[in-house]
């Protein structure tokens, strides 16, 4: 019998109980993810836990929260690079410099990773 969120369920003396046995375990599911996928699912957590506790239950969470990952690391590796371009124009910088430029990709690294995580990771699902 299949419920209307798409869950199999099982009756037993009359009662339904949900089959869980092809879900992923929490533990699982976090393993599998990268930092992106991780900081969706436990954003998702904190702020919507019935909706989380159905995604993980369905087998939804894992394919929802790769999804995610995928679009954060495509949207941080533009703006990294955007931004490395932008500050290589404005200062000018020799990209043979090696001090330099280590500095410019570290701090294009964080500044896309603060706008990924307004973006992506902090949206509403």
């Amino acid at each position: 019998m299949a419920g209307i969120t798409g869950i199999q369920y099982r009756e037993v003396d009359g009662l339904q109980y949900p089959v869980l046995e092809g879900t992923m375990s929490e533990e699982t599911v976090m393993a599998t993810l990268g930092k992106y996928g991780r900081m969706a699912a436990r954003d998702l957590q904190e702020n919507d836990p019935d909706r989380y506790g159905m995604m993980l239950l369905s087998g939804m969470l894992l394919p929802k929260m790769q999804e995610v990952q995928e679009q954060a690391e495509t949207l941080h590796e533009e703006i990294a690079e955007k931004l490395v371009q932008a500050w290589m124009a404005q200062d000018n910088v020799n990209p043979y410099d090696t001090m330099k430029m280590t500095g410019l990709r570290t701090q294009a690294e964080m500044e896309a990773e603060e706008e990924v995580i307004r973006e992506v990771i902090h949206q509403m699902r």
